[in-house]
């Protein structure tokens, strides 16, 4: 195995071998929130397993913000309990007898002199104060996601590892739950791992992406460099990789309507008004994007952006072509259409998009 940087690294190079399945998986990284990410079977959930100490491996070294929980050569294995690791599953496993109060303190016992601050904190960022006499049976969906992450919280843990834990939502309450966690990203200075097959997720939650097939690694790096790699989009069960930006909801020309304004200065109409000095993540299907070489007078959509081709990427399913407007915006076209427009690198082009294709994601 490959000698790893010390201090405040990570990494994790694990080799596990079942019947039917093998996971050889092996990186390193510096940043705080890594992000696991593939299709179902992937290997993600067992790594994860690994990770905790719950399954038995042929080698294994783990070690997390500069501190070892495994090392097989030296014969280091800290037990579960010891690597004092927040776990959050897909499902969320409260005790049913206990109200939402007895959940919590469950995981405070960990915590030491710290239990009462990291407990406050934990109700604070999430939000939750207000359920701590509720009884488990009486929560929704959401909550008893938003229980399950700050019982983790309250545990004071090493790192917190989040096992899909959105996966259980419908739409409408991931939307209501994503803000939450992105909160205890952006507040909290716990290293997290977060498991995921939402493209959308990766983006907006890692800071590293490392994407997994088949126990192995496929492709790692920031997650919009990576998402939309040849490695990932050659994965035959993954779809639905969105262009995804941020920005604030700024006044709109001439009196109209509220748009978005991006760090880039990229300007978008949206089919909804939105408080001015909002900040919001909003996602754009590369499949919904348009692109045109030629005069766009007397369209309905409500954004015609400038910009320039950079590269296009041919797949099985049509080709990416990637344009500078200036945020850079991917979007899918058949073959024969960049044929037609003869789209090339250094091409000028127009980016047609419909409001109503945006989706708000936070």
């Amino acid at each position: 195995m490959t000698e790893v940087r010390p201090e405040s690294s990570s990494c994790i190079e694990v080799k596990v071998q079942r019947s039917g399945f093998a996971l050889d998986f092996s990186l390193e990284w510096d940043e705080r929130v890594l992000v696991l990410f593939g299709p179902s079977g992937a290997g993600k959930s067992t790594l994860m397993e690994c990770i905790l100490g719950l399954t038995p491996v042929s080698s294994s070294r783990i070690k997390l913000r500069g501190q070892w929980l495994d090392d097989s050569q030296k014969g280091l294995h800290l037990r579960t309990h010891a690597r004092e690791l927040g776990w959050v599953p897909q499902a969320p496993s409260l005790f049913p007898h206990l109200d939402v109060a007895g959940n919590l303190a469950f995981g405070q016992s960990r915590a030491g002199e710290a239990s009462t601050r990291l407990l406050e904190r934990a109700v604070d960022v999430l939000e939750i104060g207000h359920l701590l006499t509720r009884p488990v049976s009486d929560l929704s969906g959401g909550e008893k996601s938003r229980v399950a992450l700050a019982r983790a919280m309250a545990s004071g843990p090493r790192a917190l590892l989040l096992d899909e834990p959105l996966a259980a939502l419908d739409v409408g309450l991931r939307a209501r739950v994503l803000p939450y966690l992105l909160r205890v990203r952006d507040e909290m200075d716990w290293p997290m791992i977060y498991i995921t097959h939402d493209p959308d997720e990766a983006m907006l939650i890692g800071d590293r992406v490392a994407v997994m097939d088949g126990g192995r690694l496929v492709a790692e790096g920031s997650p919009r460099d990576v998402l939309w790699s040849r490695p990932v989009l050659a994965l035959p069960r993954l779809s639905g990789t969105e262009n995804v930006i941020e920005g604030s909801i700024v006044p709109g020309a001439s009196g109209g309507a509220p748009r978005v304004e991006t760090h880039s200065g990229l300007r978008l109409d949206l089919p909804w008004e939105l408080e001015i000095g909002t900040e919001v993540k909003l996602a754009l299907p590369a499949d919904d994007i348009l692109i045109a070489t030629g005069q766009t007078a007397n369209l309905s959509a409500r954004n015609i952006l400038a910009g320039e081709v950079t590269r296009c990427e041919r797949g099985d399913e049509g080709t990416l072509v990637y344009v500078d407007t200036p945020d850079t915006l991917v979007a899918r076209v058949t073959h024969e259409a960049v044929q037609k427009l003869n789209l090339t690198p250094g091409r000028q082009v127009q980016v047609i998009i419909k409001a109503h294709s945006i989706r708000r994601l936070a």
